[in-house]
Protein backbone atom coordinates (compact mmCIF):
# COMPACT_ATOMS: atom_id res chain seq x y z
CA UNK A 1 0.00 0.00 0.00
CA UNK A 2 1.40 3.27 -1.09
CA UNK A 3 1.32 6.62 1.18
CA UNK A 4 -1.21 8.04 -0.68
CA UNK A 5 -3.73 5.08 -0.73
CA UNK A 6 -2.48 4.77 3.14
CA UNK A 7 -3.79 8.41 3.39
CA UNK A 8 -6.99 8.50 0.90
CA UNK A 9 -8.22 5.35 3.28
CA UNK A 10 -7.61 7.63 6.64
CA UNK A 11 -9.66 10.67 4.68
CA UNK A 12 -12.52 7.55 4.55
CA UNK A 13 -12.40 6.17 7.92
CA UNK A 14 -11.76 10.18 9.31
CA UNK A 15 -15.31 11.61 6.92
CA UNK A 16 -17.43 10.48 9.58
CA UNK A 17 -16.27 11.40 12.53
CA UNK A 18 -15.43 14.95 11.25
CA UNK A 19 -19.10 15.07 10.09
CA UNK A 20 -20.15 14.19 13.68
CA UNK A 21 -17.96 16.78 15.18
CA UNK A 22 -19.03 19.97 12.81
CA UNK A 23 -22.67 18.90 14.06
CA UNK A 24 -21.45 18.90 17.33
CA UNK A 25 -19.88 22.44 16.98
CA UNK A 26 -23.23 23.45 15.28
CA UNK A 27 -25.31 22.07 18.01
CA UNK A 28 -22.90 23.89 20.91
CA UNK A 29 -23.11 27.04 18.97
CA UNK A 30 -26.89 27.16 19.04
CA UNK A 31 -26.86 25.90 22.20
CA UNK A 32 -25.10 29.11 23.15
CA UNK A 33 -27.52 31.34 21.40
CA UNK A 34 -30.40 29.61 23.27
CA UNK A 35 -28.76 30.35 26.49
CA UNK A 36 -27.60 34.49 25.34
CA UNK A 37 -31.51 34.54 24.55
CA UNK A 38 -32.53 32.84 27.69
CA UNK A 39 -30.33 35.58 29.61
CA UNK A 40 -31.83 38.65 27.86
CA UNK A 41 -35.58 37.32 28.58
CA UNK A 42 -34.17 37.11 32.13
CA UNK A 43 -32.89 40.24 32.30
CA UNK A 44 -35.86 41.68 30.83
CA UNK A 45 -38.15 40.32 33.26
CA UNK A 46 -36.11 41.40 36.51
CA UNK A 47 -36.20 45.19 35.03
CA UNK A 48 -39.78 44.38 34.33
CA UNK A 49 -40.11 43.17 38.09
CA UNK A 50 -38.47 46.27 39.55
CA UNK A 51 -40.40 48.56 37.49
CA UNK A 52 -43.67 46.73 38.91
CA UNK A 53 -42.58 46.60 42.47
CA UNK A 54 -41.74 50.67 42.30
CA UNK A 55 -45.51 51.91 41.13
CA UNK A 56 -46.32 49.25 43.84
CA UNK A 57 -44.55 50.77 46.35
CA UNK A 58 -45.41 54.34 44.94
CA UNK A 59 -49.41 53.65 44.83
CA UNK A 60 -49.22 52.07 48.32
CA UNK A 61 -47.54 55.40 49.63
CA UNK A 62 -50.12 57.59 47.64
CA UNK A 63 -52.72 55.56 49.42
CA UNK A 64 -51.74 55.90 52.58
CA UNK A 65 -51.20 59.84 52.38
CA UNK A 66 -54.62 60.02 51.40
CA UNK A 67 -55.88 57.79 54.37
CA UNK A 68 -53.96 59.47 56.90
CA UNK A 69 -55.31 62.82 55.66
CA UNK A 70 -58.51 61.77 55.62
CA UNK A 71 -57.76 60.13 59.44
CA UNK A 72 -59.43 56.80 58.66
CA UNK A 73 -55.66 55.52 59.12
CA UNK A 74 -53.33 56.46 61.84
CA UNK A 75 -50.33 58.86 61.22
CA UNK A 76 -47.14 56.95 61.50
CA UNK A 77 -44.75 58.05 63.85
Amino acid sequence: MTDNEMLDAMRALLTPINLKLEKLESEIADIKHDVADNKKEISNLRLEMNRGFRKNNDEIQTLVAVLEAKNILPMAK
